[in-house]
């Protein structure tokens, strides 16, 4: 027989070696975890149509000075992830295009000007989304431009020329994006060249539920949703005039709430803001800063989804490319932005009432009505009357002239009212977000990304 404590030697050596085993398969199985890359289950890729680094800073600033706020892009995402500044020509200029540009972001490859998810040498490789649904994930589009518009469309089609709404339409239906919400119902019901078919119809025989307003959004069940709230764009945040509509805030919610209903295999979601596009080609410091603070807001609710997910999300904010060479300028003062918030006019919608052939009464009158406190020069005055632009840089004439009286009295100023070369910023937090620090070309935004996704180093 063995003593008592031969016996308690030999159960405590037992043990040690269970534990020194678990201890070292628990080792094994951390290191093949951190050798093996994880793809992300959940991608958000936020992007800011047009919104150069001074949109971000401006935007910021105002929200400081103006509002007392913070902001969720520069003051979480940023601070707790990954920053970066990314190139945005195109293939066949300086200067891209929203086509050449989302195709560079959802392919990894240079695309000519107007090209839709098609390279400059005439392939046409899967994009993020299409990758993304064949490891089964579901796959949405937000926008409040047109859904069919250049930016999402780059996502999920391919098509040699921007202008092919139809067959835009037609390949997301194709591809079954499960989810799309934003503007532009007209290509839906009567499309062009003799096509007057009810795409409504046919995405509904798919098994979407369609929704037209913000209401409707908010009640929305199905796993799959058409959500279309105007004929062309949605409004902008100084045009609203119905209260139906939804914000981009709104539709980025109801995108996250609907997009995981019985879903287990993850999602791959894009979100743009489009307006800081459109005010930025009027010379709208204005709107452009109200539009990105929208923007900021929307990116906020992904944000929060990610607080709740950090080991399987990935949250992306950039820019296709810089619209309108917009800056601060020296004069540029706290008390410029608080001016700035006095507006309540987009300038494209001041340009229509101000209409044409108006008089220097007329011009009075405007000015009272809708730009309290600036002051009109004489020169300019009559600039408006008459419909000259300031210089050659900007294509509309009125909406250059009141961009001119913003700026020249709040220091929030503007060089073109086309898009410019600048580099734009990257933040990226989560899964895979160091891939997105430093200086980046717009292909390797869209190589990293899939890289990502299929689990590569």
């Amino acid at each position: 027989m063995h003593s008592p404590k031969l016996r308690g030697f030999r159960l405590l050596a037992f043990w040690a070696l269970i534990l020194f085993g678990c201890g070292y398969a628990f080792l094994e199985r951390r290191s093949v975890e951190a050798a093996e890359p994880r793809a992300p289950k959940y991608i958000f890729i936020f992007l800011a149509d047009g919104a150069g680094v001074t949109h971000l800073e401006s935007a910021r600033l105002y929200s400081r000075h103006v509002r007392r706020e913070g902001m969720v892009i520069p003051d979480k995402i940023m601070k707790e992830g990954h920053s970066g500044l990314m190139t945005t020509h195109p293939a066949d200029s300086l200067v891209t295009d929203s086509a050449a540009g989302a195709t560079a972001l959802a392919l990894g490859c240079k695309a000519k000007n107007r090209s839709v998810g098609i390279c400059a040498d005439g392939s046409a490789p899967k994009s993020v989304l299409e990758l993304a649904r064949e490891k089964k994930m579901r796959i949405g589009l937000v926008t409040n431009s047109t859904i069919y518009d250049a930016s999402p469309a780059g996502f999920a089609s391919h098509v040699s020329d921007r202008g092919l709404y139809r067959p835009i339409i037609e390949q997301y239906l194709k591809l079954e994006v499960d989810l799309l919400l934003g503007g532009g119902r007209d290509q839906f019901v009567s499309g062009r060249a003799g096509d007057d078919r009810d795409m409504i119809a046919l995405f509904k025989k798919r098994g979407y539920h369609y929704v037209s307003d913000r209401k409707e959004l908010a009640e929305s069940k199905g796993e799959k949703v058409l959500g279309l709230f105007g004929l062309g764009e949605m409004s902008s945040i100084l045009e609203r005039s119905q209260a139906g509509e939804p914000y981009l805030y709104d539709m980025t919610e109801a995108a996250i709430r609907i997009i995981q209903q019985g879903n287990s295999r993850g999602f791959v979601l894009f979100i743009e803001g489009e307006h800081t596009d459109t005010a930025s080609h009027f010379s709208d410091a204005a709107s452009a800063i109200h539009e990105f603070r929208e923007f900021d807001r929307a990116a906020e609710a992904a944000y929060r989804f990610y607080q709740k997910h950090p080991r399987e999300t990935l949250l992306l904010v950039t820019a296709d490319h810089e619209t309108g060479g917009f800056q601060l300028i020296q004069n540029a003062t706290p008390e410029g932005l608080k001016k700035i918030d006095s507006i309540r006019v987009s300038i494209r919608q001041a340009v229509e009432r101000l209409g044409k052939k108006t008089s220097s009464e007329g011009v009075d009158r405007f000015m009272a009505q809708y730009f309290q406190g600036f002051t009109l020069p004489p020169e300019w005055r009559e600039a408006l009357i008459t419909e000259k632009p300031l210089t050659p840089a900007f294509s509309n004439p009125a909406a250059s002239i009141l961009g001119a009286v913003v700026a020249s009295q709040t220091g929030a100023a503007w060089t073109t009212s086309g898009h410019t070369g600048q580099p734009v910023f990257v933040a990226a937090l989560g899964v895979g977000a160091e891939r997105f620090r430093g200086y980046l070309d717009n292909t390797d935004f869209g190589k990293n990304l899939i890289s990502i996704l299929q689990g590569r180093q």
